[in-house]
């Protein structure tokens, strides 16, 4: 029997009736009287005598040389006992039922968002994590598919631009959004599990330990005041507005996340009980948190009445974003820096003025530490505790809070040149603290 050639199936003639030339192997190829020109591969069943035909595709999509290289996996099926049109269906339904890897992130996105598990400020930025550094070289892919070498690459990719922080992050995104399709059976494994952040030199750092002392806040302060002071109708400077000054300041008095301070609405503000109530929806650990106001804090949000107190949000910028976004107090702190007399401190984030305000708790105002972690609304790390103790120390954290807030005035805010420390008392019994 003469095998075929590619130049003989491009020039063999269709005829009257339907026929076929044989290739060997049991592969065919049909031609039908229109010219329609397909491949067929002929076999029987082990134990069955029956002659079956299956359809392999059309010359115009599959070549002499294609066809015949999935003779060897057809062979195999049969010598099996299966039937390779069964197996052929079931695969063609497994990548009809396979989604992408950007299916998969959507999916587990909803996901999240309904069941409130974080906060939508990580929400967010895990949107943005994909949508920037992962989508590119992921999302196309079925995720049954993706290999680690996939994940590696686009990991490689973030690790080259130097975004060690992120880098490490996306690995963390990867991995929650792998291992929810791994329980939904949309994946066999999660590939992301073997790889680990030293593995593109993204290991986390070590914890800052900069927090800010009195004298330090106290420039900072007056670094604040000076760059809002108003001259002949003019901001003596374009490098903040009263609305990011002020929300720096109440990071200080409050000790709260700056996205929490960021997002802070009206309707979370008791002022005659001198409370600011976050909502579990707006807290990391997903616990709603009082946080007790001074007098110092009142006055700072009062202020802001008259440009944001129509709108649902304390610091309204007027623009279609809502509130003043968490980057732009970390861009105010670092274009503040830059000059005297802050360029002169040891460095310092917007994060390290939390770290200050709870280092002063505990150093000026002898508040305990565990009224200062339920402050700072920290999960116990002791799971046994967390569990079994409820108490919130509300008596003890009014105090601390408003003794700090007087502190604050008397030390950090006022104008004095001198500063001399004094005795915060107890709002309620008129225990001291220092």
């Amino acid at each position: 029997m003469t095998k075929l050639t590619a130049k003989k199936v491009e020039n063999t003639k269709p005829r009257s009736t339907e026929y076929k030339l044989h290739d060997g192997d049991g592969l065919f190829l049909r031609i039908r009287p229109s010219g329609a020109k397909s491949w067929l591969f002929s076999f029987s069943l082990p134990g069955d005598r029956r002659l079956i035909r299956m359809t392999l595709g059309s010359v115009d999509r599959l070549s002499l040389k294609e066809a015949r290289s999935m003779l060897p996996s057809l062979h195999k099926l049969v010598a099996s006992g299966i039937d390779p049109r069964n197996a052929r269906a079931a695969a063609q339904t497994e990548n009809t039922q396979a989604v992408s890897m950007q299916s998969l992130f959507d999916t587990w996105i909803e996901f999240i968002k309904l069941t409130g598990t974080i906060t939508p400020a990580w929400i967010k930025r895990h949107e943005d994590r994909w949508r920037l550094h992962l989508k590119k070289n992921l999302g196309n892919l079925f995720a049954k598919d993706v290999t680690r070498a996939h994940l590696a690459g686009a990991l490689d990719a973030m690790s080259r631009k130097g975004i060690k922080e992120e880098t490490r992050k996306a690995l963390t995104t990867l991995n929650l959004m792998l291992d929810y399709g791994l329980t939904r059976h949309v994946i066999e494994h999660n590939p992301a599990r073997m790889l680990k952040p030293k593995d593109f030199a993204a290991t986390a750092g070590r914890s800052r330990e900069r927090a800010l002392s009195l004298s330090e806040l106290r420039t900072l302060w007056d670094t604040l005041d000076q760059a809002t002071e108003v001259r002949k109708g003019v901001a003596k400077t374009s490098v903040l507005s009263l609305i990011t000054a002020s929300a720096i300041k109440l990071l200080i008095l409050t000790g709260a996340r700056r996205g929490e301070v960021a997002g802070m609405r009206w309707d979370e503000l008791n002022i005659k009980e001198n409370l600011w109530t976050l909502p579990s929806s707006r807290t990391k650990n997903r616990k709603q948190h009082v946080i007790y106001l001074g007098e110092l804090a009142l006055t700072l949000i009062e202020t802001l009445k008259p440009l944001t107190g129509n709108t649902p949000f304390v610091f309204d910028t007027g623009l279609s974003t809502g509130h003043i976004h968490t980057d732009s107090l970390t861009t105010a702190i670092n274009r503040l820096k830059k000059s005297a007399p802050l360029n002169e401190l040891e460095s310092f984030t917007i994060h390290d003025l939390r770290r200050s305000a709870a280092t002063a708790w505990g150093e000026h105002l002898k508040v305990k530490p565990h009224v200062i972690e339920q402050m700072l609304n920290h999960q116990p790390l002791n799971k046994l505790i967390a569990i079994y103790q409820r108490a919130t120390y509300s008596d003890e954290q009014k105090a601390a809070w408003l003794a700090w807030d007087e502190m604050v005035q008397h030390q950090i805010a006022s104008k004095l040149d001198n500063i001399v420390l004094i005795n915060i008392t107890k709002r309620d019994g008129g225990k001291k603290f220092a």
